[in-house]
């Protein structure tokens, strides 16, 4: 019997450090095949991936994977809990994994446990706690920390660390959802906050920072060897390295059309921000001035950018609520797949409990009514990745439907 494991996962852009974890994941679990749930076009943190979702799938299909899937990005651009929901549902409804793998600078799969089940379970006290530490002005992420640590003897540096605080809403879903796939963690090597290229397994925040100040050479020593020309091609071409900065025209086109009350409505707006969201264009032109005109001590950066790109697309958080709870996903959709290992495919066709989309064209057929809306959004989100593109002549729309599935 074949074992397979489950990745959830951005690769923005895939490097050393997960090329480490799949080989790793796969010795610890004893697993044969490897299925990975990808963000799209834009990342969890709500900017756009530096690279296009088919260049990142086939750098992971390179590199161990056998099979990847994309987080249609309603779910992969939102919170941290929406976004373990949603792709740990992915992995569920597949109904061929049976390990879920995830990296964790803490590396202690018992600790997680212990925590998420104290977050999953929240008490008064808790939620009293955290209303008193959002009351002072505390970002969510560090009054929840802060309430957690209180209640319970777990440290709360478990709440402040990316790779954990992911680690936690996996297991809370896991849980959820009564899931039959097991959790199992590798514990994160390197600096997730270093800068660094040159010691140990860089980060991806430091690789794409040397590609955005044109270091492409110093970048391509943390890649694997190969991908160098994968990631070469993209960036000859001009389809990468893609950055927030070249969507500030859209963005100020979309917000001197749209009402204080409209924007209300998106995913994430809370108390009066949209107020303040709209009177950033005043005196404001880049993306980075506008984000630094509305953050404030209580709403982060990455919240502020996530909400940017919920005013974008049109992302409603009534609609984000309605896909989640609904009692089954709309379709999984599949990126690329080994040549060799179409098995995996076969499996997935056969054992998914919901529809299994290879080929868009063939949507109308297969999809109902949400599955098509959500789709539509997948490719209002391609179409607005695209007019990032350095060069102007790759810009155009439609890619994923011209685009074919990456099979190597």
């Amino acid at each position: 019997m074949m074992k397979t494991l489950g990745i959830i996962t951005e690769y923005n852009p895939f490097h050393k450090g997960h090329a480490y974890m799949i080989e790793e994941a796969k010795r610890k679990a004893g697993a044969d095949r490897v299925v990975v749930v990808m963000s799209g076009s834009f990342v969890q943190r709500g900017e756009p991936a530096i690279f296009d979702k088919w260049t990142r799938t086939e750098a992971a299909l390179l590199n161990g994977v056998d099979l990847v899937l994309e987080l249609p990005v309603l779910f992969a651009a939102a919170n941290a809990e929406t976004f373990a929901r949603a792709a740990v549902r992915i992995l569920e409804e597949s109904g061929i994994v049976d390990v879920l793998c995830f990296g964790s600078e803490i590396g202690n799969l018992y600790s997680l446990q212990e925590a998420a089940k104290v977050m999953a379970n929240e008490t008064e006290e808790f939620q009293r706690l955290l209303k008193e530490q959002l009351d002072e002005g505390l970002s969510y992420p560090a009054a929840r920390a802060k309430a957690l640590e209180t209640v319970s003897h777990i440290n709360s540096q478990i709440l402040s660390r990316p790779n954990d605080i992911l680690g936690l809403e996996y297991l809370k879903a896991l849980d959820y959802y009564s899931c039959s796939m097991e959790p199992m963690t590798i514990r994160r090597e390197g600096d997730y906050n270093s800068p660094s290229l040159t010691e140990g397994f860089a980060s991806a925040a430091a690789i794409r920072k040397a590609l955005a100040e044109g270091r492409s050479t110093e970048a391509m020593t943390q890649l694997p060897e190969n991908t160098h020309n994968l990631y070469n091609k993209a960036l000859s071409l001009g389809t990468a390295p893609v950055f927030w900065e070249e969507l500030a025209p859209a963005l100020h086109y979309k917000l001197r059309t749209t009402s204080a009350e409209d924007i209300k409505e998106m995913a994430e707006v809370v108390e009066g921000l949209e107020n303040r969201i709209l009177h950033s264009i005043d005196s404001c032109y880049e993306m980075k001035d506008i984000m630094d005109f509305i953050k404030t001590k209580r709403y982060t950066r990455t919240k502020i950018q996530r909400i940017l790109l919920h005013i974008l697309l049109d992302i409603k958080e009534k609609e984000v609520a309605y896909f989640l709870n609904l009692p089954k996903m709309p379709y999984i959709r599949v990126l690329g797949f080994q040549k060799e290992r179409s098995d995996i495919l076969a499996d997935l066709t056969e054992n998914a409990r919901c529809p299994v989309l290879t080929n868009l064209k063939k949507a109308p057929d297969i999809l109902n009514e949400d599955g098509l809306a959500l789709l539509a959004l997948e490719k209002t989100a391609t179409d607005l990745h695209a007019l990032a593109y350095p060069n102007p002549i790759y810009r155009g729309p439609n890619l994923d439907f011209t685009k074919p599935l990456v099979i190597l």
